[in-house]
Parts: C-alpha cells; structure tokens; sequence
C-alpha cells in the first residue's frame, strides 16, 4: 500500500509530521480526519521509496517492464479500465519491487491522475520514451495500441542486446580464463621451480632468465602493479564523467576500424526505431527528435540530433539534415528521403532499424568466429612458451648428464 507524507495540526498551536499508509491521497486525509487531525497538507512519499529501502530500481528488469505493459495492453483492450488493470496486475506480479510500484502508480491513478503523469513518478524505470508514448496514446484515445508498440519495442530491444551480450561473452570468457591460468603459472607455479634452477649452477637458457623476471616482477610488484590498474580505472572514469573527456572518448570510439561502425550502427538502429515508435503514434517530428536524443549515449551522435532538430525547426528537413551530416551513411538518408516523399516515414525508420540490427548481429557473429581461434592461439603461444622456458633447463641438465 502507498506511504504518504502529512502534515497535520493536533491542536490550535501544535503540529505534527508523519508518514500513513493509504489507497490513495483523500483515504490518506479521511484516516487524519478520524484520528483528530486537521491536515495541512498530503504527498505521496515518492522521493524517498529508493532511499529507505522500500524499492530497488535495479531490481526491476527492462523483460519485466516488457511484460507488465503488454499484460496492461492486453486488459485496456479487453475492457477493463487502467485502475482495475493496474491492480489486477500487481496482484500478480512475482517481484515485489515492481509491486509495491504499480501500487504506487495505482495510488495516484484513483487520485484523479493519469497514466502517464503517474509513470512519470519513476524515470528510472518508465523513460522520457514510455512516458512520451503513453501520453500520446491518453490524447488520442488509442492507449491500448500505443502499450502494444511499446511492449514490442522493449522486447526487441531487449533482444538486440542480449544479441550483443552473447556476441561477446564466450569471446571475454575465454579470454579472461586463459589470463588467469597464464598469471597462476607465473606467480604460483613458476616460482617453485626457480630455486631448483639457481641449484644448477648453470647459465639458464634465454627464454627461462626471460620467464623468472616476468615471474619475479609479479610477485614483487604485485601491488603496485594493482595500484596503478586502480588508479587508472579511477582516473579514466573521472574523465569520461567530464563534458570533454566524454566527448573525445565517444569521438575516437567512432574512428576504431572495427569498432567504431559497430558503435555508429548500434546507436543508428536505436535512434530510428525509437523515432518510427513515436511518430507512428502521431508525435511531431521535433519534440519526437527531443525524445529520441535521450536515448542515445555517443555524445558525438546526440549533438547530431540535437543540430537536426534546430534545422527542421527552421524549415530544413530530416533527410537534408542527415546527408549533411558526416556520420550518417547515404543508406539511412536516402531511406529517409523515400519516407518523406511517400508519407511513410515510420515504416522507413522501423526498416532501417531491422537492417542495422541484422548487420550489427551478424558482424558481431562473424568477429565472434574470428576472435575465438585467435585468443586461443595467442594464449596457446603463451603458455607454450612458459612450457618450453621450464623445459629447456631439463633438456640441458640430460644433455650434461649424458
């Protein structure tokens, strides 16, 4: 049940401050009333649920929220009105955290507010985006189709990263496991064969004196060596939280050779499916611009958009905002061209999404192909190496024998 704030007179010179628990802000005031208090004023306690432990946004899955809306769909369209929807599903959610939200959303619906306005209450999980198409689904009257775009547009973005996560998981996996074996031989094993080589009496093999030094710097220097790892991962965060730092990051991410097209193409395929979101549901070209921005993480790129929002607020249009631009391919603006001129702009933006997702998937597969027999062959050599450094002390103590 939602918390409320309140502030309330026990007396002609006395007041107090509280929190009640209430279905909405008027049973909030009635349960003051019958308790002898005047109130002065009520509020939803919606500042502070996250600090107090009460939700955990992080808790709260983009499937989740997928889910919950086309469950929200699938009600408004079958009759049943938002309030009882949103009880109705908050009933029987699994998660608690996204329950005692939806019973937060359901609070200020039966206090007189809309859908929208009462998912604006949680930007961490309800976007400028959702809020956006919401809003656009209440003044046309179409709230259950703009739901169903929305569920379907969380689904396949979800899909698209977790398409990314699987193209670089195995790759980071196999990386990281050969490291660490590679670092255990160094440090741990290696060094127990050291002593038995100084008791020789011989000059060791190049490659052995090469493998002992590497061995003993990690050993002796191991906290420096981790010091300065954490002090550059410090430092570069505290650059990329700055304007600038952020700014020529993202710039060189897009000059990478095989990076940066996989970057340009990720965010290309988000920026227009989310712009073929909103104008499919009759959001002007410049506010669905303003929206669409905030998706986007290359800074680089979001300065783009907001340059082609400027321009078409000032008669320019899309397409001749994107060809000059020189980060946006002629494919994406001649497809916008062909959108404009037949009317159909949205399903021009939705079929370059598709594209760019299909080849980001593939490239993605095709590195992946790549990059696994070559991580296997560079740590292959490097443990061959260190195999071959330990044997040849041996190799040469048979042959003084002999």
């Amino acid at each position: 049940m939602p918390r409320y704030t309140y502030s309330a007179k026990t007396a002609p010179d006395q007041t107090t401050q509280g929190y009640i628990e209430a279905e909405s802000e008027q049973d909030a005031i009635n349960r003051l009333t019958q308790m002898g208090y005047f109130p002065l004023s009520v509020k939803y306690e919606t500042t502070s649920l996250e600090k107090q432990g009460f939700i955990s946004f992080r808790k709260v899955s983009n499937r989740e929220i997928a889910l919950f809306t086309r469950q929200l769909s699938s009600l408004i369209e079958s009759g049943v009105n938002i309030l009882n929807a949103l009880n109705i599903i908050a009933g029987q959610m699994t998660n608690e955290n996204l329950t005692v939200i939806l019973n937060d959303v359901s609070g200020r619906n039966k206090d007189g507010k809309s859908l929208s306005e009462s998912l604006e209450a949680f930007p961490s999980l309800f976007s400028n985006v959702y809020c956006s198409m919401v809003r656009s689904g209440e003044a046309s009257g179409e709230i259950s189709t703009s739901l169903k775009r929305l569920a379907d547009f969380l689904e396949e973005q979800e899909e698209f990263k977790n398409s990314l996560r699987a193209g670089l998981t195995y790759p980071l996996f196999v990386f990281g496991v050969s490291a660490l074996t590679v670092v255990v031989l160094l440090v741990f094993v290696i060094p127990r064969l050291v002593s038995m080589f100084q008791d020789m009496g011989q000059v060791l093999p190049l490659p052995t004196r090469v493998l002992i030094a590497v061995s003993g710097f990690l050993r002796g220097y191991w906290f420096i060596i981790t010091a300065a790892i954490i002090i550059l991962v410090f430092f570069f965060r505290r650059v990329l939280r700055t304007p600038q730092g952020r700014l020529a990051w993202d710039g060189m991410q897009l000059k990478i050779a095989l990076l940066g097209p996989l970057v340009l193409k990720t965010e290309i395929s988000r920026l227009t499916r989310t712009l073929s979101l909103l104008f499919s549901s009759g959001l002007p070209i410049t506010p669905a611009l303003d929206i669409a921005g905030t998706i986007i993480d290359n800074q680089i790129l979001k300065s783009e958009v907001a340059r082609f929002k400027e321009e078409i607020s000032s008669g320019g249009s899309l397409s001749t905002s994107l060809k000059n631009s020189s980060y946006f391919p002629a494919f994406v603006t001649n497809i916008v061209a062909i959108g404009e001129e037949t009317g159909s702009l949205d399903k021009s933006l939705m079929r370059i999404a598709v594209d760019y997702e299909r080849d980001v998937d593939r490239t993605l597969k095709s590195l992946t192909r790549l990059l696994e027999p070559i991580i296997i062959l560079v740590m292959g050599l490097i443990v061959g190496f260190i195999v071959i450094s330990m044997l040849l002390p041996i190799f040469q103590i048979n042959l003084i024998v002999k």
